[in-house]
């Protein structure tokens, strides 16, 4: 493994950020270890794309720890479909495909009022098979299933409301508006309410085990990578409500951010983009809402993440967040998430964060956060009203990512 570049130190490091408890924490080793035993057979996989932009291989493309070629030799992973990556075209390409994968990847949301939305290859009859048609077909022969980002996971914003129901009356507004045209669906899941997915809430691989989701738009590299990593060792990944690796998805952004820090004291930034460490709440981050672990993992072999460079988390990664999280850049009470101020957003979201909010509220009838020093009375004002609770030395919570010259100011 060390001759091939894919130690276990690294894969061990991107398995270190993951929550703690977690089966891939726990059994980090064992999972490592599957990169080597894995190498005894051959593990067939097709990933098939649905509609698509191709972010999601793109991301995966970029994984740097292991690389996707690393697993791809590792795990003796015999990608025996992949539309954009592999040598062989048309018929050839069709009949290199696995009918009965080890790991069937779904990318991308499936058309069913229009399945010509999406296809690939020839039926029976000769005419071109729809995307649905082939999960129909692999998934219930395949070990595993696993819907990669969120377009495959709950539909994408192929499937989204596009304002429809307060534009309909108005014919001047034109059909293009109707709601999900196509008909998308995600693999399991939709995000509409009282709508299933493709493969219905009963549907069980071979494995005995649902649909896998690694949403995102895009998905995180490591979160395809090391989710198949444990698959293929034989271990279970710990689910939530909606299948996703807990290890990866059960943080909230906001827990973690870097920012959060400011968040607690009211500072805030006036503008997406602004060269500041501030807050972006007001801006619409919708990381109280968002569940990944992408403020401590980072992006791009650990270098970043949106926040870093101003950008608030849009909550990708969420069931329907291209209706429910619109207007991207709008502050969350304003988007009828049933909250209707900063105080009750944050309360809803983050219910160990009351103090702090308390503090802001306080803090922002005394104008604190709208200069570069707080008055002092407003300090003790915050300080008669509330006692934050206090981490390691800090008053922002276990994960806030204050920096040391930011604790006296937090605590006070």
């Amino acid at each position: 493994m060390t001759e091939s570049g894919t130690t276990r130190r690294n894969f061990l490091r991107l398995v270190g950020t993951a929550a703690t408890g977690s089966v891939i924490t726990e059994y980090s080793s064992d999972v490592a270890a599957a990169l080597d035993r894995a190498t005894n057979g051959s593990k067939e996989v097709v990933w098939l794309q649905g509609q698509t932009c191709s972010a999601c291989t793109m991301s995966t493309l970029q994984g740097t720890s292991p690389s996707l070629e690393e697993a791809v030799s590792e795990f003796k992973l015999d990608v025996t479909y992949h539309p954009e990556l592999m040598a062989e075209t048309g018929d050839a390409a069709i009949d290199a495909m696995s009918s009965s994968p080890d790991v069937l990847m779904i990318e991308g949301a499936i058309p069913t009022k229009i399945p010509s939305a999406a296809t690939f290859g020839r039926d029976a009859e000769g005419r071109p098979k729809p995307i649905v048609d082939w999960v129909h077909e692999l998934a219930p022969e395949a070990e595993y299933v696993m819907g990669i980002g969120t377009c495959a996971c709950y539909g994408g914003w192929q499937s989204a409301e596009n304002g429809a129901p307060a534009v309909m009356d108005d014919p001047e507004e034109g059909p293009w508006l109707d709601s999900n045209v196509t008909g998308a669906k995600g693999v399991q899941f939709t995000h509409q309410q009282g709508d299933q997915g493709v493969l219905g809430p009963d549907f069980t691989s071979n494995a005995g085990l649902p649909v896998i989701n690694v949403p995102g738009c895009m998905t995180h590299p490591d979160y395809v990578l090391l989710t198949v990593a444990t698959l293929l060792n034989g271990h279970t990944p710990e689910l939530d409500e909606f299948n996703r690796p807990e290890a990866f998805y059960g943080p909230l952004v906001h827990d973690q951010c870097s920012r959060r820090g400011y968040f607690d004291r009211g500072e805030f930034v006036d503008h997406v983009g602004e060269d500041s460490e501030k807050c972006l709440y007001t801006v619409g981050c919708k990381g109280p809402y968002c569940h990944c672990d992408d403020s401590v993992r980072l992006w791009n072999d650990g270098t970043s993440v949106c926040r870093n460079v101003g950008a608030p988390c849009i909550g990708c990664m969420e069931p329907g967040f291209w209706d429910n999280m619109t207007p991207f850049y709008e502050p969350i009470e304003k988007q009828g998430m049933g909250v209707t101020d900063i105080e009750t957003a944050g309360k809803a979201a983050v219910g160990a964060t009351v103090a702090g909010l308390g503090a802001h509220a306080a803090r922002k009838a005394t104008g604190y956060g709208d200069t570069d020093e707080p008055p002092a009375e407003a300090d003790d004002e915050a300080a008669e009203n509330e006692q934050p609770p206090k981490t390691d030395g800090c008053g922002c919570g276990s994960a806030c990512g204050c920096q040391p010259d930011d604790t006296e100011n937090t605590e006070d």
